[in-house]
């Protein structure tokens, strides 16, 4: 029996967040692959008021994080680290995320053989503070010094870290992120669903994220107003965990032309991206973009600023804009057909890059370091 642990993530199931999405997928189908393999995720917040229960096999310990903003997750994984020694004992460590890896050291050191996976660096995104950059920086080093595999979620990611950091290469490892929408059977009154959110099939231009401001919407939304008449109407996709400056200042363009339609997953997320006219992405940085991925599952237009996450999925060459260009954007959703910014051949490679893919090449990442 292989146990492992993993620390880093909100929880599971139906937490929205890219980390979140991937230990959803993930960390069952690895358990329904290979039995032998036994895992305890240790979330920061419960679902449906439950601390200890089991999603599709896989062990959830909910221990709750203190509620300070900038080190939430740095604090919890202290604590989740010291716990897993004394009650759990895994053989290996899975953190997520460059915050969790400044413990690297320590996980190593409590006797765990130590996996980190490198979603992004989340030091870039302006929401933090001088210190919890530094922190998330110092987090990135230990990371590459300590860590037993780093797992890199896309070729630019990896790129990125063997620039800055020229030496321990050998241990870094590209396990793209998969993405699929087409897994869940839709069971739902797609037309009604949509009615809820204010939209008619293919009558909507859609972006999907944390309202975040690396995510771009704010540029989207300035783009979008830019044009003179259009019969399309804008749907946001997606929240915050806290209401910041930036939400409160995107929010205020709500009208019945410009939706914010909140959180969606499974099969509700994969009917408001089927039916959307054109997908935009206007991320100022990515690790790998999730919300490419589940758009070419779902054979959607995409527009996505011009940036090297996003050109790891060859979409065709029209799909691309500079990143913070909003005159450049609004001239492309001037296209009077949309369908040119559809990517057959994107379509095709994602199709290959599957969530079994992904358990398998995780697998076989584990065994090595315990045969």
């Amino acid at each position: 029996m292989t146990h492992v642990c993993v620390i880093g993530t909100r929880g599971i199931p139906g937490f929205v967040g890219g980390v979140e999405t991937i230990c959803q997928k993930l960390y069952p189908l690895m358990i329904r692959d290979n039995p032998s393999y036994k895992i305890t995720l240790i979330a920061r917040l419960p679902y449906n008021n439950q601390d200890s229960y089991q999603y599709e096999n896989v062990d959830v310990k909910v221990i709750k994080a203190l509620k300070i903003s900038g080190f939430e997750t740095f604090f919890h994984t202290f604590v989740a680290l010291c716990y897993a020694r004394i009650f759990i004992h895994p053989k290996i460590m899975h953190l997520h995320g460059i915050g969790p890896g400044f413990f690297s050291l320590l996980s190593r050191l409590l006797g765990f053989k130590t996996v980190v996976t490198h979603h992004s660096p989340d030091y870039k995104r302006p929401k933090w503070k001088w210190y919890a950059k530094l922190i998330l920086k110092m987090g990135e080093l230990f990371t590459v010094l300590f860590a037993s595999r780093v797992i890199c979620v896309s070729s630019s990611v990896k790129e990125e870290l063997d620039s800055r950091f020229p030496f321990s290469m050998q241990k870094r490892v590209v396990i793209r992120n998969a993405g699929s929408l087409n897994e869940e059977p839709i069971q739902i009154d797609q037309e009604a669903f949509l009615k809820e959110i204010g939209v008619a099939p293919k009558k909507y231009i859609l972006a999907v994220g944390r309202l975040d401001a690396t995510k771009g919407f704010d540029n989207l939304i300035d783009a979008y107003l830019g044009l003179e008449s259009t019969e399309f109407k804008l749907v946001i996709v997606g929240d915050n965990y806290i209401t910041n400056d930036f939400v409160t200042k995107i929010t205020e363009y709500r009208s019945d032309k410009i939706i914010f339609a909140g959180a969606h997953t499974g099969a509700d997320l994969a009917v408001i991206y089927q039916n959307a006219a054109l997908l935009v992405n206007p991320s100022f940085m990515e690790g790998y973009c999730l919300v490419v991925a589940e758009a070419l599952s779902a054979k959607t237009p995409i527009i996505a600023s011009d940036i090297p996450a996003h050109r790891e999925f060859k979409l065709n060459e029209e799909s691309y804009v500079k990143k913070g260009d909003v005159s450049a954007l609004t001239e492309k959703l001037r296209a009077e057909d949309y369908s040119i910014y559809r990517s057959k051949s994107a379509e095709l490679l994602q199709s290959n890059n599957t969530w079994e893919k992904n358990a398998k090449e995780h697998e076989t990442l584990f065994s090595s370091l315990i045969s």
